[in-house]
């Protein structure tokens, strides 16, 4: 299979079940709909990665696909251990508070501090919630078996995104393209087949079979070289 024919069909499928499950929407279950949200920001992301690779603009696209990595490791835990959607938003809303608290000025600020304090304490109620921990990226990754992602992709990713001189430097000397593409095609593979297993679906099995089927053939790309050639290719140019 073609690279651009497996970009086609691994779009299109998470694009049906993102469709399929607002479809069969009945009541908004938490967990349910933050792993949709991520499914929904995987795809809408993906589609801009491809926009900006097809028409030349390389350099924001690791920025964008490590954001979309965040999102996939949060879905995968999620999916994984059904409570850590209700400890993850817990832990983000816990960090924004503690941020304005302690940056901005507490009285200019007071709506959004009761606004946030409310909605964390009922998240604690309504979820049972009596951790304190930082549910943080690599806490997540780990937390959805995905570790050696966060090693390997995530902090290859981290240095465009915070600027690094290493990153900067990297991205002068490397193509990146075949890269991008190669963790932009599992993460969106990987989404579905996780995603499926939450939020409803009509045919949630053959959509598991379909990413099942785009996994294998996304690694015999990455055996045969198909994705390093991409790179070569733009160091050639």
């Amino acid at each position: 299979m073609k690279i651009e024919r497996i970009i086609e069909q691994s779009f299109g499928l998470l694009g049906k079940v993102l469709n399929e499950s607002i479809a069969l929407k009945s009541g908004e279950d938490f967990r349910n709909a933050f792993v949709y949200r991520h499914a929904r920001n995987i795809y809408q992301l993906g589609q801009d990665v491809t926009c900006l690779l097809d028409s030349g603009h390389l350099d924001s696209c690791p920025i964008v696909v490590r954001v979309m990595l965040e999102s996939l490791f949060k879905l995968v835990a999620a999916v994984k251990k059904p409570e850590a959607a209700a400890q993850i938003v817990l832990s983000e809303v816990e960090d924004d508070l503690g941020r304005i608290k302690t940056w901005l000025d507490p009285m200019g600020c007071a709506p959004a501090i009761t606004r946030l304090s409310d909605f964390s304490k009922r998240l604690r109620t309504e979820h049972g919630i009596t951790s304190n921990k930082k549910w943080n990226t690599l806490a997540c990754a780990e937390a959805a078996d995905l570790g050696t992602n966060y090693r390997h992709e995530y902090f290859h990713f981290s240095g465009h995104t915070h600027a690094t001189t290493g990153g900067i430097i990297s991205q002068e000397l490397e193509g990146g393209r075949g890269h991008v593409l190669q963790t932009l095609l599992f993460i969106v593979v990987c989404a579905v087949g996780h995603a499926v297993q939450t939020i409803q679906t009509h045919t949630p099995q053959q959509h598991i079979d379909e990413s099942a089927r785009l996994l294998k053939e996304l690694l015999k790309l990455v055996e045969k070289g198909a994705f390093q050639e991409l790179d070569r290719y733009n160091e050639r140019v």
